[in-house]
């Protein structure tokens, strides 16, 4: 299976998902147009890995800012991951990246954690000056 990686744009995050090693990055800001057609594609890639993961799984979102449209397919794809967490073949851990001065950030992936009734890692990252 091929990598999945597309560039990140001012309204689109970075995907950087290599199943080779297990380990997803979604970098940016998530404000697409359509947000639909943005995440379709990483949702039916991730419907793939799912069939053969990798036996240690993480996914790292180091997101700025998102829409409420980006929320829904987040979540989406938290839930379809999720799985991997009950198979006892398989760890999944989510890492939850926010700056410190980003208690907004911080509390939506509260938010998420909460919803997926699944302990994230929360990563506060200090702003170099």
């Amino acid at each position: 299976m091929t990598p999945l990686i597309i560039n990140g744009t001012e309204d689109t995050p970075e995907i950087v998902f290599d199943p080779s090693t297990g380990k997803f990055t979604i970098t940016g800001t998530s404000i697409p147009e359509n947000a639909r057609k943005f995440y379709d594609n990483i949702i039916a890639w991730l419907d793939n890995y799912l069939k053969d993961p990798n036996s240690d799984t993480s996914i790292s979102f180091k997101l700025k800012y998102f829409n409420t449209a980006s929320t829904k397919y987040l979540f989406d794809i938290m839930v379809q991951l999720k799985p991997l967490a009950s198979d006892n073949k398989n760890t999944l851990v989510f890492n939850w990246f926010f700056s410190e001065d980003d208690d907004d950030m911080y509390e939506a992936g509260l938010g998420f954690s909460k919803m997926l009734r699944y302990p994230f890692n929360f990563v506060r990252e200090v702003e170099k000056r």
